[in-house]
């Protein structure tokens, strides 16, 4: 059978009260009723966009999404995980500053934020899924948690996967910073030599006792550096948190096709318990080069299309693609990224029960 997607055409800019009624008329025709249960905790998944960033999600379209939630009853929050990498949303603490920057506080959209994976990314759910790449994966914990979560994507183009969108959007939005490694790096981490100052901090935060810090005498003040034993480290990135030097690295060499596929199965953890209590909205809108991780205003690359909504993010990935790329007469992805397979997380997916490449699109009249 092929799976249901809402369509309401939109362009980024157009009036408020124009908005509020398409976002309703989709959430309503793709069952947010039926998800969110009265005093259900609600989390409303979405990217707060990096520091400078303009392409994310707009908060005052993400405060109707709040407003249909709580008039049925439930407990809506914002939510993220932090990133892999060192930035301005590495920490819980950061990165609902720049939530908040971004016009994501409770006075603008009506509920608060609560970063998925805790304080520095320790905060995790193993989930079993036994596919191809993972036989379990890391979903943050306040997705676990969630009696229901709506998917807020923005439809972008992305330098490893070519596409993000939903799958990207729970795939590696949801996954703890552990996670994250898991997808990114077939290479476990390693020390910079020169970059470490032998503080020790990686050695504490370490739960397997991979870290000890030994060899010569590099300078007065720093007597040894750290080194990590391969036989013994889980890939948990708590080091990479830990230290505050960016002494350690980690390898981003993992091929496009791969990446993608370890994101559909870590997507595939996120739904594990949520069948009947997830819903998608993908905002094909200023779709730019890069996704909303960028610190800069990306200019747009395809024209606006509108609004999409459905319960499977396979299908609603694919929809929105093939409407950007009938909007622009070509395939877009395909064009700003040349030597990626885009559409290979959304194969995958489908391969191994994510979701459905065949839709019905119904369009808002």
């Amino acid at each position: 059978m092929k799976s249901k997607v809402f369509f309401a055409k939109a362009k980024k800019g157009e009036p408020l009260d124009s908005m509020r009624e398409k976002t309703c008329w989709l959430l309503e025709r793709a069952g947010l009723r039926k998800i969110v249960k009265k005093d259900g905790l609600t989390a409303i998944k979405l990217t707060f966009g990096d520091k400078g960033n303009t392409g994310h999600v707009d908060a005052r379209h993400a405060r109707f999404v709040v407003d249909e939630i709580s008039a049925l009853k439930g407990k809506p929050f914002f939510t993220d995980s932090n990133t892999l990498y060192k930035g301005s949303r590495s920490n819980a603490v950061d990165h609902t500053n720049i939530a908040y920057e971004h016009g994501f506080t409770p006075e603008i959209c009506g509920a608060p934020v609560v970063i998925a994976d805790g304080l520095r990314s320790g905060g995790d759910f193993e989930v079993k899924i036994n596919k191809k790449h993972f036989k379990s994966v890391k979903i943050a914990k306040a997705c676990a948690d969630a009696d229901a979560v709506v998917v807020l994507s923005h439809v972008t183009g992305h330098m490893v996967t070519g596409f993000a969108s939903a799958v990207k959007n729970i795939g590696m939005g949801f996954a703890t910073r552990a996670g994250k490694l898991m997808q990114h790096s077939a290479i476990k981490p390693n020390v910079n030599a020169k970059a470490c100052i032998g503080c020790g901090l990686c050695v504490i935060h370490c739960p397997t006792g991979a870290i000890e810090l030994k060899g010569e005498v590099l300078s007065e003040a720093k007597e040894k550096t750290a080194h990590i034993d391969e036989k013994k480290c889980i890939g948990c990135a708590d080091c990479l948190v830990a230290c505050r030097s960016d002494a350690i690295e980690i390898s981003w060499s993992e091929s496009s096709n791969n990446v993608q596929e370890k994101m559909a199965e870590f997507a595939l953890g996120v739904l594990k318990d949520k069948e009947g209590k997830i819903l998608f909205l993908n905002y094909a809108m200023k779709i730019t080069k890069e996704c909303d991780c960028l610190a800069k205003d990306d200019p747009a690359v395809a024209p606006d299309v509108g609004i999409f909504a459905s319960t499977d993010p396979v299908a609603i990935d694919k929809a929105s693609a093939d409407v950007v790329n009938n909007a622009f007469k070509a395939d877009a992805f395909k064009k700003i990224w040349p030597h990626i397979d885009w559409e290979s997380q959304l194969r995958y997916g489908a391969e191994i029960g994510l979701g459905n490449m065949d839709y019905e699109l119904i369009e808002m009249k």
